[in-house]
């Protein structure tokens, strides 16, 4: 395959994500990294002279290709999902041809290599077209496909732009080489004149094995709007990536030569500038900056802002759901949201209670594949460890693959429900306005963070402290949990008002916060994965005898560890740390010094407007 390096090639059957089940077929598609040097050519006819000019002696051939004619379509969805999830899609139809080329395109940077080398993922299918010789996008069940549905769910792909393409294709080719006389031939069989070059190399001029496409594309972007098309003009060199290093050379020469500059922007980008359009799904949501002069109903709206924005961000990569750490995130932003819910709840409008359930049902869509992932990723570590069980945990994270496959077609139909469109919409809407203004100035909402702040957060310490003072090797599983999750809301608190009280002060805090929740979580996941194997063992009727007994000694081994480290963690240095107070006295010292400061800026102001 010319000018890319194999990523992925597999066979896909019935649509996955969407919740709806079509008839099964076996397209296949292709997933690889696509590397090419893109130039702008001012001058084509003068690039296309040198190529067909260009002579031997430099380890290299170039022998004319075809010239075709492409009709590009990029699309998207009005809220702009995949430019949001990092690619463009494109729909190629060449001629008269009862197929299109639908590709998914990474959004690398243009020149992101030196001198104008570029390296992008490209994911591509072949699609049958309609009536009007244009694809159904419903009816491609291949890596793109899968791919689509998943990330613009129930919305509608719309066409952008069109961009068409003249395409004078050349071949570069390594020339064939000799080692002695006249006569021989390499080992294809080539036969042409001998001849030596300026090094005194011996070989022979015929073709040898191509490296690489040369294109030169003159290109044309269509507009709706009756203005006169855009036009560029560009060289574009498509390699093997095991043959990147030695074509660089050719590239280099062929740059000098034509004194040819990287191009700066992609045909998509170019495309997106002529059409006028600005990718931009997220919505206005208001300010985020936080600092010490906001009120409390000001800091707590500037910390939603930023959390659902992190959510949105968030969304398309747990959609494609090739990047576990997308789904955490995302998962991590709506467990953040509830707590700053909670934590400036009388600092809210009334209705911001109604969201804290919207955010626990979403969390919990996305709770039950981040539980796999992790699972997945343990047993695949523990597999590569252990040679003897590799086989055996093999079945079990085949078994726990089939479950997260469910468990991720329910997470795609709880994101592409009304349900979840609803409570985006009203929750932007809600963030965008602002906090209320209260009818008298003593409101929670009004008040200044400083004077706020203090109450709210030692109402989380004391509860935190409550819950975990008298833990022991002896309390059970579930106290360790609460604590787990009181730790959380905790640091939650502290990071929100990092910006307070400044990082020094809260980090001191935040700090073994964290390193205790490492060991809390790692206590959390291995319970979780005991109770995961005993249910996948007992749903799993038939799983041979070795597959049986790695999964019960592996969830012996996990409740095992759960118990030595319940026994650790009261004698740790960050529990005993936190638990003395001592850190949290240095905090309540740093609380009371902010608040006295912006109470003296505040009076010293109101003092000149007398």
């Amino acid at each position: 395959m010319e000018g890319r390096t194999m990523v992925q090639e597999r066979s896909y059957g019935a649509e996955v994500g969407s919740g709806k089940k079509r008839r099964s077929g076996r397209p296949s598609g292709m997933d690889v990294q696509e590397v090419e040097w893109q130039f702008d050519a001012d001058d084509p006819e003068v690039v296309e002279e040198w190529l067909e000019e260009y002579g031997s002696g430099s380890g290299f051939s170039v022998a004319p290709g075809s010239t075709r004619k492409l009709t590009d379509t990029y699309l998207d969805t009005e809220d702009w999902r995949l430019y949001r999830a990092g690619y463009a899609l494109r729909v190629r139809r060449k001629g008269s041809n009862k197929t299109s080329e639908l590709t998914m395109k990474s959004l690398a940077s243009v020149g992101n290599g030196d001198e104008g080398k570029v390296r992008r993922r490209e994911i591509s299918e072949r699609v049958r077209n309609g009536d009007e010789g244009f694809p159904d996008l419903s009816e491609a069940r291949g890596p793109v496909g899968e791919r689509l549905r998943a990330l613009a769910g129930s919305r509608e792909v719309r066409p952008l732009f069109e961009i068409r393409t003249r395409r004078r294709t050349f071949s570069l080719r390594l020339e064939a080489q000799e080692d002695s006389v006249e006569g021989r031939t390499d080992g294809d069989g080539a036969s042409g004149e001998i001849v030596q070059d300026a090094s005194g190399n011996v070989r022979r001029s015929g073709d040898g094995p191509h490296v690489a496409e040369i294109a030169l594309d003159d290109t044309t972007i269509r507009l709706d709007n009756g203005e006169e098309p855009a036009r560029l003009s560009r060289v574009e060199v498509e390699v093997e990536e095991e043959a990147s290093a030695e074509v660089s050379g050719f590239v280099e020469e062929m740059r000098r030569s034509l004194e040819l500059e990287p191009t700066t922007i992609s045909k998509y980008e170019a495309g997106l500038y002529a059409a006028g359009l600005s990718p931009d799904g997220d919505p206005d949501l208001g300010p985020d900056d936080i600092d010490a002069s906001m009120s409390a109903g000001e800091v707590a709206f500037a910390i939603l802002r930023r959390q659902f924005a992190a959510m949105l961000t968030h969304e398309p990569g747990t959609r494609l759901g090739e990047d576990p750490e997308e789904l955490h995130d995302m998962r991590v932003a709506t467990r953040r949201m509830r707590a700053a819910l909670k934590l400036f709840s009388g600092a809210l409008p009334e209705q911001a209670g109604f969201y804290r359930n919207e955010l626990k049902w979403v969390a919990g869509a996305l709770g039950e594949v981040r539980d796999l992932d992790v699972q997945i990723e343990h047993l695949e570590e523990l597999s590569s460890e252990q040679e003897e069980d590799r086989e055996a945990f093999g079945e079990v994270v085949g078994a726990l693959e089939k479950r997260r496959a469910e468990a991720r077609e329910r997470m795609l139909e709880a994101l592409d429900s009304d349900r979840y469109d609803r409570f985006v919409s009203s929750f932007a809407g809600m963030l965008h306005r602002g906090p209320e203004e209260e009818e008298h100035e003593e409101g929670v909402a009004n008040k200044p963070i400083v004077v706020v702040a203090p109450d709210l957060v030692s109402r989380r310490y004391k509860k935190w402290r409550k819950t975990g003072k008298n833990l022991s090797e002896e309390s059970p599983a579930e106290e360790y949990h609460e604590f787990r999750k009181e730790g959380k809301r905790l640091r939650y608190a502290l990071e929100f008002l990092k910006d307070v009280y400044g990082e020094k002060p809260t980090m001191g805090l935040v700090k073994p916060l964290k390193e205790l929740q490492d060991g809390l979580g790692r206590h959390q996941d291995l319970i979780v994965a005991a109770e995961l194997l005993e249910n996948v063992a007992a749903d799993a009727r038939r799983l041979p005898p070795r597959t049986a007994f790695a999964m019960g000694a592996l969830s012996e081994r996990h409740l095992q560890e759960a118990t030595g480290l319940r026994a650790s963690l009261p004698r740790s240095k960050p529990y005993r740390a936190l638990v003395k107070g001592k850190k949290w006295e240095g905090f309540e010292k740093a609380m009371e010094k902010r608040r006295r400061s912006v109470e003296k800026a505040r009076a010293k102001k109101a003092s000149k407007k007398k």
